[in-house]
């Protein structure tokens, strides 16, 4: 497939038929050794084939549909597929195809999921894109929504090494984007120890708010947070613009964006 990207364009509408027509419903198909190679390069191969973006997301839904629909039959089968694309999606910051096939994924009555896999979607249906963030009560007398700024939500907690590493990087960007477009960064620590909060965020120039409940908090399990840090960029009304991977994709957004 890469290499019909590159040397055999005219071989394209082809190569997508021919994904389309494959019966991954049969036994073997689990356990060939394309299986995970068959299903990444094809939407890999959607995704470099010169379209925009609106074009590249609805051949990749295409392809999902067909994909959902050739293994409604088999359950086991049909969750390992979805895994498989769900980290695909993930891994090349796919989020609208991940929410398209979240949504196809929760509306099958005749499917069973497995816990992880459907507290995977429903994360992607709930939180895809566009939708409204859920309000959070930051404090007894602060929402989320009160905030009617921009903001940057981060989950972390202050025995997250990678955490701590990024928090120090956040730093350096804080002050531009609050000169720059009134960011605001509200950071949900998922801390159970009080003095680790404390000794950790009493000096950060954001708002840094705990319940000390860790990964029960009320806050976590509406975001579905699994790992630490994630990441949020919202609008004034709560909107999801993006869910960075990164702080740099945070600046790029708010830099060219915003």
């Amino acid at each position: 497939m890469p290499e019909t990207i590159h040397k055999y364009t005219e071989n394209l509408p082809k190569n997508i038929q021919q994904f389309r027509s494959i019966d991954f419903s049969h036994p073997n198909f689990k356990t060939s050794g394309l299986f995970k190679e068959l299903i990444e390069g094809h939407y890999f191969l959607l995704e470099n084939m010169g379209q925009n973006l609106d074009s590249v997301y609805t051949q990749m839904n295409t392809s999902t549909d067909y994909l959902i629909k050739s293994l409604k039959k088999n359950d086991s089968l049909l969750n390992t597929v979805s895994e498989t694309l769900f980290k695909y999606f993930e891994k090349r910051s796919l989020y609208p195809a991940a929410a398209h096939l979240a949504t196809q994924m929760l509306s099958q009555d005749q499917c069973v999921l497995s816990t992880s896999l459907a507290n995977t979607m429903q994360k992607y249906k709930d939180l895809k894109v566009g939708a409204i963030a859920p309000d959070i009560q930051l404090d007894a007398s602060t929402t989320l929504s009160s905030i009617k700024k921009p903001v940057l939500l981060v989950f972390g907690a202050s025995g997250c090494t990678h955490c701590k590493k990024e928090a120090l990087e956040l730093l350096g960007y804080y002050d531009t984007w609050k000169a720059r477009k009134n960011i605001e960064v509200v950071y949900i620590s998922l801390d159970t120890d009080k003095q680790a909060f404390k000794t950790t965020y009493q000096n950060t120039p954001w708002q840094t708010y705990c319940d000390y409940k860790g990964w029960e908090t009320q806050a976590a399990k509406d975001y579905y947070i699994n790992a630490t840090p994630t990441y949020f960029l919202l609008d004034k009304d709560l909107k999801i613009l993006v869910h960075p991977r990164s702080l740099g994709q945070v600046d790029a957004w708010v830099t060219h964006k915003l």
